[in-house]
Formats: structure tokens, sequence, C-alpha cells
């Protein structure tokens, strides 16, 4: 049987990356993840019993639209309950991966690398977006195991600026209120349900993460706690080093990785340019060109139990119309690239500058 994914975001027609025989949809479960934002429809699949989590499933992604970043959430899901799944880049790709083989990059993180020396305050502007389904956390152990306390922030408290300019303007007066809400409840970190803007103040979040990340204040897209988190423990490694929040769009066997979102912050940049958001088509969004050199590619699951810290060079950057507005070409190793398509820690990842791995394994290293 066949499933096709389609965000309701935009009404532009998708196409499918490549054709099936009748015979093998007939014979499997196959999903044609065709955009981003598709997540809590494959949920609806499963609820409703059309898709069974206990028989094998093939994820068909597409190079564009963030097809791919919605899969990676997807298949996170699956494997936190003990599904077997497949991302399907092309119509020869059935073999499924084992899992196994790239298990040894990610571990149980040491308590003093994600663990804060004082407690701190982290705002949720908005619940976490509909299809981050695979990134739920527990209040309490993230205030056990990281010392963070979490602050649900209504989405009112920022939505109340009503429709505002829908340039740069616009943009900045987000920017503004943000900064009074990280004032008025004390927080450390802060991470917003930006979707739900282009409905209710019509422009985007994505300038106002990008300033308040160069304020020193870490900021996370779709009220993303696990990114958050991520963005804490390597403020706490490095230091203060600036952090990206991406998704991985496009991912080679050879270890050669896309990276893409509509905001960065503007110390990470070499240059910059202000161009519409990706999926809306509204308000202001950064493409921004990163360095090439040495990064540290991050990320911490959602129960805490996992991270993944890799040594990674950024080799170039691109730009394409269908693709979130700051597209980033990493290189790392085949390991890296089959943990992503196999049993990858949901889709946001944290790209920082300089090599940092070390450090956060460092009680493997004492």
């Amino acid at each position: 049987m066949l499933y096709t994914l389609v965000s309701n975001l935009t009404d532009e027609a998708y196409e499918f990356p490549f054709t099936l025989s009748d015979s093998f949809v007939e014979d499997h479960q196959v999903i044609a993840i065709l955009s981003g934002g598709t997540e809590a429809m494959f949920v609806d699949l499963v609820r409703s019993k059309k898709i069974d989590l206990q028989k094998p499933i093939y994820l068909m992604v597409s190079d564009f639209r963030n097809s791919l970043a919605a899969a990676l959430e997807i298949l996170s899901f699956i494997r936190q309950r003990n599904g077997i799944a497949k991302i399907m880049q092309h119509a020869n790709d059935i073999i499924f991966p084992d899992p196994n083989e790239s298990a040894s990059l990610t571990r149980m993180p040491d308590e003093n690398v994600i663990k804060s020396d004082k407690k701190l305050r982290l705002g949720v502007v908005g619940r976490p977006s509909d299809w981050l389904i695979a990134s739920n956390v527990d209040y309490k152990e993230i205030l056990k195991k990281m010392n963070c306390e979490m602050v649900d922030i209504p989405f009112e408290e920022l939505s109340s600026i009503g429709v505002v300019d829908p340039g740069m303007k616009g943009a900045e007066a987000i920017y503004e209120r943000m900064k009074e809400i990280v004032k008025e409840h004390k927080l450390d970190g802060v991470t917003l349900r930006c979707f739900d803007l282009f409905k209710a103040v019509k422009n985007t979040g994505c300038v106002a993460v990008s300033k308040l990340i160069d304020d020193g204040i870490p900021a996370a897209c779709e009220s993303d706690i696990p990114a958050l988190l991520t963005m804490m423990a390597c403020k706490k490694m490095t230091g203060g080093e600036p952090a990206w929040v991406c998704n991985p769009v496009r991912i080679l066997p050879d270890g050669q990785v896309l990276l893409a979102k509509c905001t960065v912050a503007l110390k990470m940049t070499e240059k910059h340019e202000y161009t519409t958001h990706f999926e809306s088509g509204i308000g202001v969004a950064i493409h921004g060109e990163l360095p090439t050199g040495d990064y540290t590619l991050v990320k911490l699951s959602s129960d805490m139990k996992r991270l993944l810290a890799v040594n990674v060079e950024v080799t170039g950057c691109q730009y394409e119309k269908d693709l979130c507005r700051t597209q980033v070409w990493i290189k790392t190793t085949p390991i890296v690239s089959s943990y992503l398509l196999s049993d990858p820690i949901a889709n946001h990842h944290v790209l920082i500058p300089g090599h940092h791995a070390k450090k956060f394994w460092q009680s493997l290293f004492k």
C-alpha cells in the first residue's frame, strides 16, 4: 500500500521523486513523504491502523522541500517503538541497514557534559510543533539530569503584538518582543513555536532566533525542546560558541550531508542576505554562508540517554529555492550517513564551530 504525505502549508503541486512497481507497492508499506511538516500525518496513519509498526516500512523521500528531514523524525519515531523502517532515496534502495553498524556513534552522555553548574530557566513559547513526533520530553527528568527548569509560556505572549510589517521592520518587532519575554521570565534559553507566527503576525521568527543567539541566548525553532537542550550542552562545552539548529536534507553514502534551515546566527556566517521563508513564502528568512573548516555536529535525545557528537568539516554552501534558505554541506564519514539513515536522534541537529567532540566524551578520556 502506498500513502502520500504532503504539507498543507502550501498548495504547490508535488511530484514523486521516482516510481515503484505496482507489485512492490502492493506487497509493502510505502510512505511517500513529499514535504516537511508531515510527521503528524504519519502518526494518524498508525493510530488508524493503516500502518503497522511491527512490519517493515519504506519511507520514500526526495531531495527537496524538507522531505528527508520529515523522514528522519518519522524514522526516529518508529525506532523508538522498536519498529523497522527504511529511508528510500531511489527505486532500488530496498536493503534495510543495520542500526548496530552506527551504534558506536551515540552513547549515554556524561553528567558533567549536560548538567548545568547552576539552575537554568528555559522557555517554551507555545507548545512544540505538531510534527516533532519523536521529540517528547519529561520536564522533571530535564530538571534532574540537566538542572534546567522548563517554563511554558503561552504563545499569546508573543502573538499579542498583532499583525506586523511583512518585512524587516516586522521581523525586528518579533525579536524585540522575544527579548522582552526572555527578560520578563528570566530565561537562559528559549524555543518558540515559530510556524504559528505566519498566520498570527504575518511574519517569521527567523530573525528573532538569529539575533537572540547572537545576543548569547540559545534559541531554537519550532518549540523543539531537545534541540534547545542540545544547544545548552554545546554552550557549556564550548564556553559560548554560537550554535545552528538545522535539518539534514540530503545524505550521501560517502558521508557528505547537506544541512539547511531558514535562520542562522549571523556570528557564524561570513556573509548573508535576507529573503523569504521557505515553506510559507512570507516574512524574512536568512540565507547565510558559513566559512569552510572545522565544526562539530551534536544532538541530545529527548530522554537524554543518547548523545551524538562528531567532528565534521564544512566544505561549502549553496542556494536552491526548494530548500530552507541557509544551506551548508558538511563532510563526515560513511558511518555518520549510516546513523542518519538507520537510527537518527530525531530530525534537528546542532552544528557548532570548531572540533569539540572530545570534550563531549571527556569521561572516556580520563
